[in-house]
């Protein structure tokens, strides 16, 4: 097995020893350049002669690692959630995007941390047609496991993490914050103590932890003094990376496609519905094949509306005449049709001088999500319906004049 590192200066692959490749030209003008990204990867595996399974850990120029409150409501739909939260980001919105989060402690009764990653869809398919990695994972996920695992019997430390410039802090084992710092790690002195000490009180700590535990790749970072901490611990053991590369122990996020578990997500009841679907479905019932019946026949209408559309707009004179009826229009008709994913039913269609309102209901959350993009509409309303085990889905356009 080994271990890739990619930073926005350097490449570290580990093996059995640690290889250093330097990288220029990747970010240009603050965007990642995957293409080149990968053209960089292939030729260090190729050289190192490199096969087998690959742990691919991107430094947050090439993704979006954020932490942020969410509401703990029942039916409260957190994947939804995460996704718009970071399709709020001025860059990274731009794209269709990959998420993946994990839940960290509660704030309150009803707030909670998440610490999320996403990464635009189309860069995860490439690095994993070309590099087929077994795991992609934003760093410094890696380095905090490493941390955890080796001051586990300790209250509580702070992680400085030299290469990718981040800082962290645990509690009981837990992570309860994390930022990326101004201040270069690797350059020390007394304005990086100083602003671990404001992050430790952003983050609601107000005195010293017991450990400041500071990594870096390939030698440790220099010694920082000032910080506050009972104990500095510096350090740059990649062994004890591969160790905690392929362990799924918290933190960790995967922005490889996965299978998610049955119900992962979802409120209790939603998931109880799910178990009992299952059930009946292992005891040989039908359910499985009358809901491929039924998507097959909204796929079958879904064709013939497209098919009609195609129609009229062949039979429309060319010529011009008197003004035009007022209503829906076969431009709007078509434009609706054709962007409908195969997964979700219209129910409803209204439409005036103002404004197109479209209902319906969706066997997964994000497909209303992706007919909204495609009519260039604000992020649709979704909500699960515990009744009838689907996704009650709403999407607004307004109309130009």
């Amino acid at each position: 097995m080994a271990e890739l590192y990619c930073t926005a200066h350097a490449l570290y692959l580990y093996t059995t020893e640690l290889v250093e490749h330097p990288l220029e030209g990747v970010i240009s003008a603050g965007e990642p350049d995957y293409e080149r990204l990968t053209a960089e990867v292939r030729s260090l595996l190729r050289a190192q002669r490199v096969r087998g399974p690959l742990y691919l850990g991107l430094s947050p120029e090439f993704l979006l690692l954020r932490t942020g409150l969410f509401p703990e409501l029942e039916g409260f739909p957190l994947e939804e959630a995460v996704l718009a939260e970071a399709e709020r980001s001025p860059f990274w919105g731009q794209h269709a995007l990959a998420v993946d989060y994990e839940r960290l402690d509660p704030v309150d009764e009803h707030r909670r941390r998440v610490l999320y990653a996403a990464m635009p869809s189309e860069a995860v398919r490439l690095l994993q047609a070309r590099l087929r990695p077994r795991r992609i994972e934003p760093l410094p996920l890696v380095v905090w496991r490493a941390a955890r695992a080796a001051l586990a019997r300790r209250e509580s430390w702070i992680v400085l993490d030299a290469v990718t410039n981040s800082m962290a802090l645990f509690e009981q084992g837990k992570l309860v914050d994390f930022r990326l710092l101004a201040h270069p790690i690797a350059e020390g002195g007394r304005a990086l103590a100083d602003e671990v000490g404001r992050s430790l009180q952003l983050f609601g700590r107000y005195e010293p932890v017991e450990v400041a535990w500071l990594f870096d790749l390939p030698e440790p970072p220099p010694e920082i003094e000032g910080l506050p901490a009972g104990e500095v611990v510096r350090s740059a053991q990649v062994a004890a990376l591969k160790d905690a590369a392929w362990r799924r122990e918290p933190p960790w996020l995967e922005l490889r496609p996965r299978r998610r578990r049955l119900g992962e997500g979802l409120p209790r009841e939603a998931q109880r519905a799910l178990l009992w679907s299952a059930l009946w479905l292992a005891l040989g019932l039908a359910g499985q094949a009358a809901l491929r019946a039924e998507l097959a026949q909204q796929q079958t209408i879904n064709r013939a509306l497209r098919a009609e559309v195609a129609r009229l707009e062949a039979a429309r004179p060319l010529e011009e005449g008197g003004p035009l009826p007022e209503g829906v229009t076969t431009d709007l008709v078509r434009r609706v049709t054709a962007a409908l994913p195969d997964s979700i039913w219209l129910d409803e269609m209204r439409v005036d001088e103002y404004e197109l309102v479209l209902r319906g209901r969706s066997l997964e959350p994000r497909a209303p999500q992706r007919l909204a993009r495609s009519l260039n509409a604000p992020p649709a309303w979704t909500q699960w319906d515990p009744e009838d085990e689907d996704f009650v889905w709403e999407v607004s356009l307004e109309l130009s004049q």
